[in-house]
């Protein structure tokens, strides 16, 4: 329940937001500030296992595995490296070359800066809290073999699609730099590369991809909360099931996105 509260709460903020006056972020998925959707899948998983302390039941194996893969891989992706090159370009220019100036960039869900990695190491330390008042209650991963195969290869396979469209991206942006003024300095190539929008198609992409990814996640949820599942392949070493399935899509998601 707790879970269902945060996450109508923040699509509430979210929406919003989003259709305010300067809500809109040019180039980015939904048009929502860079690494929402992400935010929100990660914030409602890591969120999840009150509902399951509050009850005095156990957590599910694969909630848990759930949890400890989106915080490591949300604080990885959450690595500000564009952030850093436009600081780094903005030093070393000087006054008469600024073309534009910066806008201030939006955070994930609209919230300040760190919000979210603070909101997590919180949720965290309290569900840590609430186990160590109740014992009883297991929070323990299944770590088999199987398991984090399946993990590592969903990862390569959503690395892989992001490698095919970087290398595209990166065949691109050579062709753009060759069609540029060989006046410019490196310093205003680089400034106009990185302020250059993408296009319709890929913007459109990404926002398929993270309504599809939030469907996909919100479901899994759904499916636990009311204790609701299905077998699709039993083997020896592993049964798939639906919801576990749409769990571990997260894992491509991750991959797939930078």
């Amino acid at each position: 329940m707790i879970t269902w509260i945060l996450a109508t709460a923040l699509l509430t903020w979210v929406l919003v937001r989003r259709f305010s006056r300067d809500g809109r972020i040019k180039g980015e998925p939904l048009g929502m500030p860079r690494g929402t959707v992400r935010a929100l899948i990660t914030l409602m998983i890591v969120s999840f296992p009150f509902g399951y302390l509050l009850a005095g039941q156990n957590i599910p194996p694969l909630i848990v595995n759930a949890i400890f893969i989106v915080v490591a891989f949300y604080f990885e992706a959450r690595r500000e490296v564009h952030e850093e090159l436009k600081q780094i370009v903005s030093e070393i220019k000087s006054s008469d070359l600024t073309t534009t100036k910066p806008k201030k960039k939006k955070k994930p869900l609209y919230l300040p800066k760190y919000t979210v990695r603070i909101s997590l190491v919180v949720i965290l330390v309290l569900i840590q809290i609430i186990i160590y008042f109740q014992p009883s209650i297991i929070f323990q991963t299944t770590n088999t073999l199987a398991e984090v195969l399946i993990i590592v290869a969903l990862f390569i396979i959503g690395a892989f699609f992001r490698l095919i469209i970087k290398t595209r991206e990166k065949k691109n942006t050579k062709e753009k730099v060759q069609e540029m003024d060989a006046s410019l300095t490196d310093v205003q190539i680089i400034e106009k590369l990185m302020l250059r929008e993408p296009s319709r198609w890929k913007s459109i992409g990404k926002s398929i991809l993270s309504i599809i990814m939030l469907i996909l996640i919100t479901t899994a949820l759904l499916l636990y909360t009311f204790n609701i599942d299905y077998v699709l392949l039993a083997l020896p070493q592993y049964t798939f099931t639906l919801r576990g399935i749409l769990l571990l899509l997260v894992n491509v998601y991750y991959g797939l996105r930078d």
